[in-house]
């Protein structure tokens, strides 16, 4: 990825997610602990039952199939985020993978569900979420999905009173997404050999 003329590798990228996500962490933790207090924080984290669960699995599935079918179909420079996605989750194992979709997903739900949202409401947290994702801002699809998924996101929030449903939705999406690209990248790399 060309960023004003600079080359970011695959360990500066991942430094930064890592960097950001701790960031977000923190910011959830301290923001949650503030706004919502002890009690009120652990009363985020309440599980609301399986229905949540299968529910948010649902979403999750439906998002990752319209990803992949819009990815299959549509042009490519519509969906180009410059590769960053390639060169932080391409040579990823799936172990890493799955913790830092895991840490994603709970980091920035507890932030933007559990935080901004009972404030803001959930069209503006999706907003908030989608201007966050700064890299897509010039991609109008991707920021229709982005705001599109965040949305749902917020729904299964208000629907069930917990941060349960949202975070699993993003974690199914995020490890999904990333083990198709990786599939993808397998392929290609087999075809190109």
């Amino acid at each position: 990825m060309k960023e004003s003329g600079l080359e970011l590798d695959e360990a500066t990228l991942r430094f930064n997610l890592w960097l950001t996500q701790g960031l977000v962490l923190a910011a959830a933790a301290v923001s949650s602990f503030w706004v919502h207090g002890w009690q009120g924080t652990l009363g985020l984290f309440h599980f609301s039952g399986w229905e949540g669960v299968g529910l948010a699995c649902l979403v999750a599935a439906g998002i990752v199939l319209l990803s992949i079918a819009m990815e299959k179909y549509l042009p490519k420079h519509w969906q180009d985020d410059g590769s960053i996605n390639e060169k932080v989750f391409g040579a990823m194992s799936s172990t890493l993978t799955v913790l830092v979709c895991v840490i994603v997903g709970i980091g920035e739900e507890w932030l933007f569900r559990g935080v901004i949202q009972p404030f803001a409401g959930n069209v503006w947290t999706s907003l908030a979420f989608t201007l966050v994702h700064v890299r897509y801002l010039k991609k109008p699809l991707l920021i229709a999905s982005v705001f599109g998924t965040s949305w749902l996101l917020g729904l299964l929030m208000d629907v069930h009173a917990s941060l349960w449903p949202p975070i699993v939705a993003h974690i199914v999406i995020d490890v999904s997404l990333a083990f198709y690209l990786q599939m993808t990248l397998k392929k290609e790399k087999g075809e190109e050999e």
